[in-house]
């Protein structure tokens, strides 16, 4: 199971919110993983994500820590993401 993300370092500001992207690679057969943003949101309002190729993506908020984005992807699948939140 091999899950792994970036995080873009140079974040977007409006106002108190703040927007932030990253990249995904879903690989070996897995279909998605955690990308914990507590280290720069307080919380998040609104998150996604896109594939690189055919396949379903989808972008769920943690409900228990409301930092944490969940990714559910097709198996093998890249793409990018992002999340808006308040800053931490």
């Amino acid at each position: 199971m091999t899950f792994t993300s970036t995080i873009d370092n140079r974040p977007h500001t409006m106002g108190n919110l703040m927007m932030i992207t990253g990249t995904f690679l879903s690989d070996s057969g897995d279909t998605g993983g955690d990308i914990d943003v507590s280290g720069i949101l307080a919380d998040v309002v609104a998150a996604g994500a896109n594939g690189n190729a055919a396949g379903a993506t989808d972008m769920e908020i943690d409900g228990t820590t409301s930092t944490t984005l969940t990714l559910v992807t097709a198996s093998n699948l890249g793409g990018t993401w992002w999340a808006m939140g308040n800053r931490s």
